[in-house]
């Protein structure tokens, strides 16, 4: 029975404690959500029939945080305002019934994106465009994909509203375009989240934020010169809606100023203030009192005159003409051109014989005869047709060219105290001859004046050196003079035995005797019959006695003479004049000649419809007879044979029939089987630690090239190293290294063989140069360590290089001829370059190769620090020289340098050249400094950029070869 009661008695408690379980717990709302209500409110609803509650609990989670109590409620309510949002975030809610202590179950809401742009601005873009861009909350975590920003607008005087766009939310901007001009818009904005459409506008609901379009801008604005003090602008009106024009103004990279007003449906004014000299900017904007306008374009037109016009430069057969232009060169005339007219003493009519380029400021006129008045006079030309009056007037300016000179003028010693000086009496006519002479102030000073003679002997002090030169004149007109010449009194042996013959219509060969050893070279001198004046064609070496001219024409005569020469100023007397015809009739058939093995093979066209017998002839002196070498059949075209050594044949082809009687040759063909001479290989005077530059002196006149042996570095025998053309008497050798003996020797050769040997020379390289004081100037290091190595450029011998120091004219020379290894030829002097100075030998030889030029009294002056711009002209020449050039682009990229105008004339286009190359650069502040003088690092590096340029251009070649 006790046990009984006890399980009842359990039963009872499990039951009881299940019934108290259930009614301990609410049921959840059926529903709840929450939507955005308004500005700053989201309002939450629910289903409030919740059996037993006593109230509602709600709670709030912002984004991915938390859910915590915002507000408690009675169980009579179904909606809550939550006026606490922040704009930007995604806020999800809860609500749960209580009763008492007990807790109902929740129920959320769907996340709701609270989000509302927070500006809007708007800008006109044109007369039918304007730009909206606007923002969101910076703390914004709504991600851009969940939202879209709607665009409404309405026109002004309208209410209803259009949608015109939906962009994406990371989208920011809108162009509305095809809107009509001059017209007002207004616009709202609302952003549409993937939760929320609410219609919360900014800036507002109702009226928006406006923007007018700009009137529509003029176009086919012109600006064009219409007299020498206004410019006349046009334009085509496009607005219907504008109440006039404003005309703004802009001189030179200045801000735009208000110039004139006109009203509306006008379309020109005339500016009456502009200033010559100056570059003038306009543009049209069309007005109203309630809209604004779309400026027009931009048009410049440089306001530009020449204001000065002079005769610059005056020689016998033409005259330079400048001219200039006020104000800065920032300013080109480019809209404009100058007509220059001429016309002669005596004449009425003036001529138009030139019109420039735009910018252009000088011109030679050339073609014109010696000793004559002429008269010139230029306008200026604008794109629109508009011409300048007359400057510097209608009657011009004029000037006489020189009377012409083209005679020889040369002269030697007659014994210690005299001198016999000579020209082209022919060529003086009637005019009075004055001979000037350096006196004892270093000035030239009148020596005599003469008439109808060709020759003047001048007693001197024994052994002096006595300068000259020559000009005539008639009346009041004078000609240039001729060069001068340095003669010494003292007198050397002549030349004896002058040789000259013609094989082949391609040169002429000149040889000579001399016995005594005295001579340091020798000229030859050279007249042609249709010129009839004597000019100094060349100058060889000191042992050589031979030369082949080149420049010659077939069917000329030539007259040869030859004199030696002693350090520049002692000369002997001339030979007496050698004459020769270069006669060779033109061919009528083209032979050809090559070899293999023993085989000379000649190979012609068949070049005769009448011969019987092609007979091949050959001759082994230029007069002497022709001799049969073979008769061949008619048709044949291919002849060999093996030709004897030692002899210099010319060969030729003839075709021939005795009935009827036929003869027609072939060209005439040079071929040796002579051995050439053997060259004479001279110490270099340009060693590197990277590069020897080796000379020779060519002895031979029938090498086909030169070969270069050598042996040292890694090789113990002699190697060939390289081959020159014929007539070069330079070789480059890039493939040494520092410290190592090297011993060379040249050979010539033709297609006989090689000649012997030259003479031997060793040279050893220097160490590879350090510098210790150029680590402050990186953009030098490279340049100045590879001249370094190059043997071009030297440091004090202590390590230092010296870059700030200034280079003299002296030393950029040499560096400039020993870089391109030009031939050394020291020949000739100037009154302060002598042979006793140790730039004698480079100044001369880029005297020589026409690298430079003495001033009017025959100075260098090569001890003054060289500038800028000189740097940049004589490496100009010195490229010329070699047969090598840079792009040539226009002056004015130049114009961009504040100091352009310091600029030489004569190395404007260098410079715009190198400039262009990338060679050289502005020294800073915007400026070039031409006229600065260089450090020797510039140089360094000019010269090394130079190179680097050249050699990235230059064609492939073979061998490293340097021209005679």
């Amino acid at each position: 029975m006790k046990k009984v009661v006890y399980i009842l008695l359990s039963i009872t408690i499990v039951f009881t404690m299940a019934v108290v379980s259930k009614a301990a717990s609410l049921p959840a709302p059926s529903y709840v959500n929450a939507f955005v209500s308004g500005s700053g409110s989201i309002r939450v609803n629910w289903d409030n029939e919740v059996p037993g509650a006593s109230g509602f609990t709600i709670q709030r989670k912002t984004d991915t945080g938390e859910f915590s109590t915002i507000a408690r409620v009675s169980s009579g309510t179904s909606t809550y305002n939550d006026t606490n949002v922040l704009n930007g975030h995604t806020y999800t809610y809860r609500v749960f019934a209580t009763s008492g202590t007990l807790l109902g179950d929740p129920a959320d809401s769907y996340p709701v994106e609270y989000l509302r742009p927070i500006s809007l601005m708007i800008e006109s873009v044109s007369d039918s465009e304007l730009e909206l861009k606007w923002s969101y909350p910076v703390s914004s975590t709504i991600p851009e994909s969940n939202y879209q920003t709607v665009i409404e607008r309405r026109m002004d005087g309208t209410t209803t509203w259009h949608t015109i766009a939906n962009v994406p939310g990371h989208q920011k901007s809108y162009t509305d375009t095809n809107l009509s001009e001059g017209t007002r818009y207004y616009y709202r904005i609302r952003a549409v989240t993937a939760t929320s459409a609410a219609y919360m506008y900014y800036p507002d609901n109702n009226i928006g934020r406006y923007a007018d379009t700009l009137l529509k801008a003029p176009t086919q604005v012109q600006a064009k010169v219409k007299s020498m003090s206004s410019i006349e602008i046009t334009w085509q009106d496009n607005s219907s809606k504008e109440k006039g024009y404003r005309i703004e103004r802009k001189t030179r990279t200045g801000s735009f100023v208000h110039l004139a007003s006109v009203k509306e449906n006008v379309t020109s004014y005339i500016d009456n203030s502009p200033v010559n000299g100056e570059q003038y900017t306009y543009r049209v904007i069309p007005t109203s009192d309630t809209y604004r306008g779309m400026p027009s374009e931009e048009v410049t037109v440089p306001f530009l005159f020449p204001v000065s016009f002079r005769i610059s430069e005056v020689y016998s057969t033409q005259m330079t003409l400048t001219w200039s232009y006020p104000g800065s060169a920032y300013i080109r005339a480019d809209n404009s051109r100058v007509i220059i007219e001429r016309r002669e003493a005596g004449d009425t009519a003036w001529e138009q014989i030139h019109i420039t380029r735009p910018g252009e400021t000088e011109y030679t006129d050339d073609g014109l005869k010696p000793g004559t008045r002429y008269y010139y006079r230029i306008r200026a030309q604008y794109d629109d047709d508009f011409m300048t009056e007359y400057l510097p007037s209608a009657s011009g300016i004029s000037d006489y060219t020189k009377l012409s000179l083209d005679t020889h003028f040369y002269g030697y010693a007659l014994s210690d105290s005299e001198i016999l000086l000579r020209w082209d009496e022919t060529a003086v006519g009637s005019s009075s001859i004055i001979i000037e002479k350096i006196g004892d102030s270093g000035s030239y000073e009148p020596l005599v004046v003469l008439s109808k003679t060709g020759s003047f002997v001048d007693t001197v002090k024994p052994g002096s050196l006595n300068t000259y030169r020559m000009k005539i004149r008639s009346q009041n007109i004078e000609s240039d003079y001729t060069d001068e010449i340095d003669v010494t009194a003292e007198t050397l042996p002549t030349v004896k035995n002058l040789t000259v013959k013609s094989i082949t219509p391609e040169r002429v060969f000149i040889t000579w005797e001399y016995d005594a050893a005295l001579e340091s070279g020798f000229e030859i001198w050279r007249r042609a019959q249709s010129d009839g004046i004597w000019r100094h064609i060349a100058t060889v070496e000191r042992g050589k006695l031979m030369f082949s001219d080149e420049n010659i024409i077939n069917g000329e005569t030539y007259s040869y003479m030859v004199r030696a020469m002693k350090v520049n100023t002692i000369f002997s007397p001339f030979t007496v004049p050698v004459y020769i015809k270069v006669s060779f009739e033109k061919p009528d058939g083209n032979l050809v000649i090559s070899r293999d093995g023993r085989y000379l093979y000649l190979g012609w066209d068949d070049f005769s419809d009448f011969e019987r017998y092609y007979i091949v002839e050959y001759k082994t002196s230029a007069y002497g007879p022709w001799h049969t070498l073979d008769t061949l059949y008619k048709d044949t075209v291919l002849y060999r044979f093996i030709p004897e050594p030692g002899i210099d044949y010319t060969i030729r082809v003839r075709a021939y029939s005795e009935y009827p009687a036929y003869e027609a040759y072939t060209n005439e063909v040079f071929y040796s089987t002579r051995l050439p001479a053997t060259p004479s290989l001279s110490y270099p005077t340009i060693i590197g630690s990277n590069r020897i530059v080796l000379n020779w002196v060519d002895m031979s006149d029938n090498e086909d090239e030169f070969v270069i042996y050598r042996k040292g570095g890694s090789s113990l025998q002699f190697v060939q190293i390289g081959t020159a053309g014929e007539n070069m008497t330079v070789f480059v050798d890039d493939s040494v290294l520092p410290g190592r003996k090297y011993t060379y020797f040249v050979k010539s050769k033709n297609a006989a063989g090689e000649s012997f040997e030259s003479n031997e020379i060793t040279v050893e390289t220097p160490p590879k140069t350090v510098f210790n004081d150029i680590g402050n100037h990186p953009w030098a290091k490279n340049a100045i360590e590879a001249l370094a190595s190059m043997g071009v450029i030297e440091g004090d011998g202590k390590g230092s290089f010296n870059p700030y120091g200034n280079i003299s004219r002296a030393e950029f020379i040499k560096l400039l001829v020993a870089s391109f290894s030009f031939p050394e030829t020291p020949l000739g002097s100037f009154r302060d370059v002598t042979p006793s100075d140790w730039h004698h030998r480079w100044i001369m030889t880029a005297y020589r190769h026409g690298i430079i030029e003495p001033d009017e009294n025959m100075r260098f002056y090569p001890d003054t620090p060289i500038t800028r711009q000189d740097i940049v002209y004589y490496s100009s020449r010195a490229m010329k020289a070699a047969d090598l050039s840079l792009e040539q682009p226009p002056l004015y990229i130049l114009y961009e340098f504040d100091d352009y105008r310091d600029i030489a004339p004569y190395a404007q286009s260098a410079f715009a050249a190198m400039k262009y190359a990338g060679i050289i650069n502005g020294i800073g502040s915007n400026k070039l400094g031409p006229t600065a003088t260089a450090t020797r690092a510039e140089a360094a590096t000019i010269v090394y950029r130079m190179l680097q340029v050249l050699d990235s251009s230059r064609p492939v070649t073979t061998g490293n070869q340097t021209g005679k």
